[in-house]
């Protein structure tokens, strides 16, 4: 061998070794690092998201600590819809109250798609004097609980009215009013 094909053998050999030490050591050590780097921009963009849910959470609980008192109001303008026993007796006591004569008829529960909430329908018919009436009506709707009147009928008592037993105590005068009532109700898990 001549010296000149051992110079190009050497060539050829330090190449070869020169192309494999790239391929094998160089260019993994490349894709390493574009992948550590790719994992270090989305842990960088988790941690800012996280960040940003935590600074929500924060602002979540301090406006939650401003606004409990009024939530528990906002609770109590609801009745319970499965025992509605508190509201009747609010309407018992505010008409005996006004001096006026009540029957309650059973409530009916309703959800139509214009009501924000459920609600339970109750009638009721009352008699006594028409000022009594709208003092009633008054409370009614200075009550703590989210009422929306329905149906109104307000007919003077005759004379035909006073023949039955059950008049017995009224004047002529006084007035006989038929109305429904929509209470809005607790929303009951299913």
């Amino acid at each position: 061998m001549t010296p000149k094909h051992k110079l190009n053998l050497s060539i050829i050999i330090f190449c070869l070794i020169y192309i494999i030490f790239i391929v094998f050591v160089i260019s993994p050590l490349f894709s390493g690092i574009k992948k550590n780097s790719q994992d270090l921009v989305s842990q960088k963009q988790t941690l800012v998201s996280f960040e940003a849910q935590l600074e929500s959470l924060n602002r979540f609980k301090n406006l939650y600590q401003e606004i409990e008192p009024n939530l528990e109001k906002i609770s109590n303008l609801f009745i319970n819809p499965e025992v509605p026993v508190e509201f009747i007796n609010f309407l018992e006591t505010s008409a005996s109250s006004c001096q006026l004569f009540i029957d309650i008829s059973s409530a009916l529960p309703t959800k139509a798609k214009e009501d924000p909430w459920p609600a339970l329908v109750f009638q009721i018919n009352s008699i006594g004097s028409f000022p009594k009436f709208l003092k009633f009506l008054e409370k009614l709707e200075a009550s703590p609980y989210l009422i929306r009147i329905q149906v109104l009928n307000i007919r003077r008592l005759t004379e035909v009215d006073f023949l039955t037993e059950a008049m017995k105590g009224f004047v002529t005068g006084d007035v006989r009013v038929v109305f429904s009532i929509k209470v809005f109700t607790h929303i009951t898990p299913r």
